[in-house]
């Protein structure tokens, strides 16, 4: 393994991994951070291409963890100290990576007899994103695709919340809200709209066919104009004391509701 000393944080590759902190700079690059050695090895497993890799001087000279070290065929090393301004978190632990954003059509999160998508509308917390994705991809869901305003799924924040899951399944954004509804009908998928304003309780409704759940906003919920072109509009039923719930959790009792209409059936 060849092993490339960086004597300072002023060189390109240095450059190019804190750019990648901004999402326009990971849409322009096509490119974002990976860090972690739990991520990093996720990476390898699924297939995505990693460029390059920088890790810090105390971590190489541990042994570098429990990397996939047959995947590592050069690394970069830095100083601690200097280290820590290229990575996101405030503790790293001592690696880092850059790789490809892998690249998705709209058709890909249609696939099998019964497609189960997941559609989220402007959300904006990157961690809440993560978790949504973690969710989706447990739950067996063939994909997600993200509307105009939601947050970037290659955010370092949402990559870690994921913990790899953004790896796992397509996820197509930037999507109109019209684009998404007109992808679900052309695929023949129900839609159905996960809001506080629906009457039908959830468990009411057949997650068994071909489904896109759709879910919304932290705080303002799902948009009016997806609200008005759903099938439906369904709702978890709560106690009074309780006005909401955090979107990912909601996205979580749904989608293995779904799990258990589909594969768990009495």
């Amino acid at each position: 393994m060849k092993i490339t000393p960086i004597s300072g944080t002023h060189n390109k590759l240095c450059s190019q991994l804190r750019s990648l902190k901004l999402r326009a700079q990971r849409e322009k690059s096509g490119l974002f951070l990976i860090e972690g050695v739990k991520l990093i090895n996720e990476a390898f497993a699924k297939g995505v291409h990693v460029k390059d890799i920088v890790v810090s001087q105390s971590f190489l000279s541990s042994g570098l963890g429990s990397c996939n070290l047959n995947k590592l065929t050069s690394i970069s090393v830095i100083e601690d100290g200097r280290f820590k301004e290229l990575a996101s978190t405030d503790t790293p632990v001592g690696i880092v990576a850059i790789g490809e954003i892998p690249e998705h059509s709209i058709n890909e999160v249609f696939v099998g007899t019964s497609p189960l998508v997941v559609v989220l509308e402007a959300i904006q917390d990157p961690g809440n994103l993560g978790v949504l994705i973690r969710t989706a991809a447990a739950s067996d869901a063939t994909g997600i695709i993200l509307t105009k305003g939601t947050v970037d799924p290659y955010n370092p924040k949402t990559v870690r919340a994921s913990a790899g899951a953004v790896f796992s399944l397509p996820i197509v954004a930037n999507i109109s809200t019209e684009e998404a509804r007109a992808a679900t009908k052309e695929h023949n998928l129900v839609l159905l709209a996960c809001d506080p304003t629906g009457k039908t309780p959830f468990w009411e409704t057949d997650l068994t066919v071909p489904t896109a759940l759709a879910f919304g906003n932290e705080g303002q919920g799902l948009s009016s104009g997806l609200l008005s072109q759903a099938d439906k509009v369904v709702s978890i039923p709560m106690s009074k004391m309780s006005e909401s719930l955090n979107v990912a959790v909601a996205a979580g009792v749904i989608l293995f509701s779904a799990v258990q209409q589909r594969f768990y059936k009495t």
